[in-house]
Formats: C-alpha cells, sequence, structure tokens
C-alpha cells in the first residue's frame, strides 16, 4: 500500500524559524513574505524585513477573517497585530488552536467599583507551571496598587480554589 506524505515547509519557512523549533505550519503574507507556524511560537514579517517571534502564550486572541489574521497580544498595551495572508495555509486553524492550548484557565473577575480584569493563566512549551496574566478592564489604571493588590488577592484564591 502506498504511503502519501505530506510535503515539508520550504526552506524560506524553514530558515524563519528558531534553531530547533518544528515547523507545522506556514502561508504567505500580501508581500509574499512567510508566516510560520512551529509548534511554540508563530512568526510575522516585522517592518524591519526580519521576522517577529509571537511565542503562543502572549497570543491572548486569534481572530480569521479572510485574509487578516487579527492577533491580540497579551500585556498592558494589548499590541494587536494585524496580518494580511494572501496565502494561509494551515495558519488560521493552528494558531488558533495553539493558542487555545496554551491557556490552562481564563476568568473574568470582578474587583469591585463596576471593574473588573481577566485573569488567565498559561502553559509555556518547555516550563513547569503557569504564567498568570492580568488585563483590567478599559478605564482601571492597571498602575495603581490598591487594584493590583485585589487582582493578586483573586489570582492567589483561582489557585487555591483550582488547585493550579
Amino acid at each position: 500500500m502506498p504511503v502519501f506524505r505530506r510535503p515539508g515547509p520550504p526552506a524560506q519557512a524553514r530558515q524563519v524559524a528558531a534553531h530547533g523549533e518544528r515547523v507545522i505550519a506556514w502561508g504567505r503574507d500580501g508581500l509574499g513574505q512567510p508566516v510560520v507556524a512551529t509548534t511554540v511560537a508563530l512568526y510575522v514579517p516585522g517592518r524591519s524585513g526580519d521576522h517577529e517571534r509571537l511565542p503562543y502564550e502572549t497570543i491572548a486572541a486569534a481572530v480569521w477573517a479572510d485574509p487578516t489574521l487579527e492577533l491580540t497580544l497579551v500585556g498592558r498595551s494589548r499590541l494587536r497585530h494585524l496580518v494580511r495572508l494572501d496565502e494561509p495555509g494551515e495558519i488560521p486553524p493552528v494558531v488558533r488552536e495553539r493558542v487555545t492550548a496554551s491557556i490552562a484557565l481564563s476568568e473574568h473577575i470582578d474587583l469591585g467599583g463596576g471593574g473588573g480584569a481577566r485573569i488567565t493563566a498559561r502553559r509555556v512549551p518547555g516550563e513547569d507551571g503557569l504564567t498568570w496574566n492580568v488585563v483590567f478592564d478599559p478605564g482601571l489604571d492597571a498602575s495603581d496598587p490598591a487594584l493590583r493588590a485585589r487582582a493578586d488577592a483573586a489570582i492567589a484564591q483561582l489557585r487555591s480554589s483550582t488547585g493550579l
């Protein structure tokens, strides 16, 4: 019985990925530059011609609306990347699956005063334990020590109640 093998990634896609990372999907952006998904990160073309490495645990959300992949990154600024994919390949479903798989827990908590925060525990490939992220609702001051203390207490409560 013949064995059908999927062709491996093109050389240009393999060159983008960091040494030791396995390429699992690839496509091309609107300028013909490779967009590469490995088992641990997504590589998107940067402004200076190089590629930016986005580990899946740093991607808060990935939304595909053909031909654009919108990535929202974890952090205070909630940076957004818009990547036009003229040749998406398997990039959209692979990124969505990898981002989703990195989430161990995601919960919105009330911090009082009409505001809250999204607390997310993420798995980091190759590391034990979880990374915890807090994204405050719009209008809340993330630098407010009292607000940070309430968020830290909420994380401690979630860790205790879930065993994570």
